[in-house]
């Protein structure tokens, strides 16, 4: 019968990762993390892909507690009332996803909380002078009777039924490898006790990563070339097809060769047109789409230069405008050539007024001032 356990999984954060941003109004750290990579042994067990592939998900939305919660000497679910009031700093787990073998999440922790507890003030200063910080997952799992090797590791059993139940923050710990609380009990919502595991995930420092993926690249353009290599005789042929398709100058008979042996592979022009023709029409409807683009924006060209024409010929209608006024007040051609529409205007408004009868309303010192204005004798 397979037997329960609880395992806490311990990796290392790349603090110069680390990166802060506002969530709700208010300021948060997000610390990328990593765990479990596939068909890891860890502890004498194997961690399947495919197990891993079922469980992972869990992991979204679940706390990210300083330390392994615990009630006296056990461990309790992180999400239990005592450990979110001992052990809670303000995180948690999200955009969980697996890449490149492993599972990815952040940890994204509420500054204003964190600073709330001893513990949550700490976090904070590692995190600002880059200390390091490791985080561990906490999951049970069912061991099933396995034997085996996987990545050069031997293995006696094997996880199954993987529920995640929080990844950790640990600061100041050295490790999985021997943990001050690697050895326990986990005692479930249930008051189900299990035993714990403790291991070091051996993953995922960024060169490694980067050493794995550029690998994998390499090994990609390998095959490639291989396929490449095998289906030359197609490639060849297909090129030659499409080349008579579009040129028209090939009669069916040039896209006829000879097919390599063991392999038949015939095209005439016309099924080459038929099998390429979505690709026609998508390229015939994307020139149209240009030239209505182009359409409307000569049309738009030409409701400019109206706008132009006009406004120039207001502009002139003015400029006449101002130009009769000066020359009523005495201006000549010469005296106008060169000058703006504004310092005509500036000029006109400085001309005296012409005469007639008028008011002075103005006074001072409590007296009428004198009438500089009087009737025309």
């Amino acid at each position: 019968m397979p037997k329960q356990v609880h395992a806490h999984l311990v990796t290392q954060v790349n603090a110069s990762k680390i990166t802060k941003e506002v969530i709700d109004g208010e300021d948060h750290y997000r610390i990328p993390s990593a765990t479990l990579p596939d068909n890891v042994v860890m502890n004498g067990g194997l961690y399947p892909a495919d197990e891993i592939e079922k469980a992972y998900r869990g992991l979204e939305g679940t706390p990210a507690p300083l330390g392994h919660p615990k009630a006296g000497n056990q461990f309790v679910p992180a999400m239990s009332p005592r450990a979110m009031n001992r052990y809670s700093v303000g995180a948690w787990n999200e955009n969980v996803r697996r890449e490149a073998g492993r599972v990815l999440l952040d940890k994204v922790v509420n500054i204003r909380v964190a600073n709330q507890t001893e513990g949550g003030r700490q976090l904070i200063q590692a995190i600002e002078k880059q200390e390091p910080i490791h985080t561990s997952t906490g999951l049970t799992l069912q061991q099933r009777t396995g034997n085996g090797e996987s990545n050069g590791k031997p293995y006696t059993w094997i996880a199954t039924q993987m529920n995640f139940d929080h990844d950790a923050i640990l600061l100041g710990e050295p490790g999985a490898a021997t943990p001050s609380e690697g050895v326990g009990m986990f005692v479930n919502a249930e008051g189900n006790e299990s035993e714990v595991l403790t291991a070091n995930v051996e993953l995922t420092d960024d060169e490694e990563m980067a050493i794995t993926e550029m690998a994998e690249h390499i090994i990609g353009i390998a095959d490639r070339a291989e396929r490449r290599e095998q289906n030359k005789g197609r490639i060849d042929k297909l090129v030659a097809a499409i080349k008579s398709a579009f040129g028209g100058a090939q009669e069916a008979s040039a896209v006829n060769h000879e097919a390599p042996e063991g392999e038949e592979m015939s095209l005439t022009k016309e099924d080459l047109k038929e099998a390429i023709q979505p690709l026609v029409d998508a390229q015939n409807a994307q020139k149209a789409q240009i030239d209505e683009i182009k359409s409307n924006q000569d049309k738009q060209g030409e409701t400019i230069g109206e706008l132009k024409t006009n406004a120039d010929e207001q502009k002139k209608a003015a400029n006449a405008e101002l130009d009769e006024k000066l020359k009523a007040a005495g201006f000549e051609d010469a005296d106008l050539e060169g000058m703006s529409v504004n310092a005509k205007k500036k000029v006109l408004a400085k001309q005296p007024a012409a005469s007639g009868f008028h008011l002075n309303t103005a006074f001072g010192n409590g007296q009428q001032a004198e009438d500089t204005n009087t009737l025309p004798e």
